[in-house]
């Protein structure tokens, strides 16, 4: 679509997470009315809101970088939403799409006295026979010949 103009911002080194390491003209973005179309054109079917927002995010800077031709990091988007709406609020009031209730979790009773007495109930264990028997990979061949009589 149109040409963005930029101007310079930040250190060339500075980065957000996930983002390439950007030069000091691709950090700032003049937001023209043209540019912020570009924007509006690229969240198209994108909602940077809720739990998938990350994602919708990078889609909506894919497109948004490819309109304007210019690699734009995600912070810079992000800090130019949050000057038009209240990200947060918008966030909060998104209806998550599966059901998400939070409670505490709580081990049950058994677990935790088969824990505090070491083995499980209603496991016998016969003197002198192994749980289970080791994988042959485990022994050497001296070993693995002893332990077959055992058997």
């Amino acid at each position: 679509m149109g040409e963005a103009e930029v101007g310079g911002g930040g250190a060339a080194g500075d980065k957000g997470p996930g983002e390439a390491a950007t030069s000091p003209a691709e950090e700032t973005v003049v937001w023209s009315p043209e540019v912020e179309v570009c924007l509006f054109h690229a969240m198209l079917g994108h909602k940077p809101v809720g739990v998938n927002r990350h994602f919708h995010m990078i889609c909506i800077r894919d497109k948004f970088s490819q309109n304007i031709g210019r690699q734009v990091p995600s912070k810079v988007i992000w800090d130019h939403l949050s000057t038009m709406y209240d990200m947060q609020a918008l966030h909060e009031s998104e209806i998550l799409p599966f059901p998400n209730p939070e409670r505490n979790f709580v081990l049950p009773e058994e677990i935790i006295q088969e824990v505090r007495e070491g083995e499980p109930p209603g496991l016998e264990r016969t003197p002198g026979v192994p749980r289970c028997r080791p994988p042959p990979w485990a022994f050497s061949e001296r070993q693995l010949l002893h332990r077959k009589s055992d058997y």
